[in-house]
């Protein structure tokens, strides 16, 4: 929460972005990028990159309607620790390449500590706009009560705020 509201700070008074990560195919990616907008947040160490699809298709189907009309956003945390950095290409191997969502690679784990990520099990995260969690799942795994919790909170994010101009 800490970092977000670094993040909303920086927005405001236009300082450099919280983090910068790259996505597994290397596209670079900041925290810029989350500002004003409802989160859902996937995250886990790399073995838990396996499961990142599985809870958001089971969100957006719940959430209803088009891709393109979602009122959120939705970001993947690959936490692989402090490996050295020769080593980080071929971790980015190891998450999965055939999807168009990107899953942001934290090489030293700085964000998943700032948002209490834990790397051995799936986390889920739900972000008000200003930043806030709404909602933090640990290790549960994909089924309708906790879809439903997280579905719940996005919903309240979304009404919580006022409607985003640029959209």
């Amino acid at each position: 929460m800490s970092c977000l509201c670094l993040l909303l700070a920086a927005w405001l008074f236009g300082q450099e972005p919280a983090w910068r990560l790259n996505d597994q195919f290397g596209r670079p990616h900041s925290s810029a990028e989350l500002v004003g907008k409802p989160v859902l947040i996937i995250a886990g160490g790399a073995a838990a990159a396996k499961t990142f699809d599985a809870w958001i298709d089971a969100v957006l189907a719940s959430f209803g309607g088009p891709a393109s009309s979602r009122p959120f956003t939705v970001v993947g945390i690959a936490d692989i620790g402090n490996a050295p950095r020769i080593v980080h290409p071929l971790i980015r191997l190891r998450l999965p390449r055939d999807r168009q969502r990107p899953v942001l690679v934290d090489p030293n784990g700085t964000v998943s500590k700032t948002l209490h990520i834990e790397r051995a099990t799936s986390n889920q995260l739900v972000l008000a706009r200003d930043g806030s969690v709404l909602l933090h799942l640990r290790g549960i795994p994909v089924d309708s009560s906790g879809v439903r919790r997280i579905v719940e909170q996005l919903r309240v994010a979304v009404r919580g705020a006022p409607a985003d101009s640029a959209r």
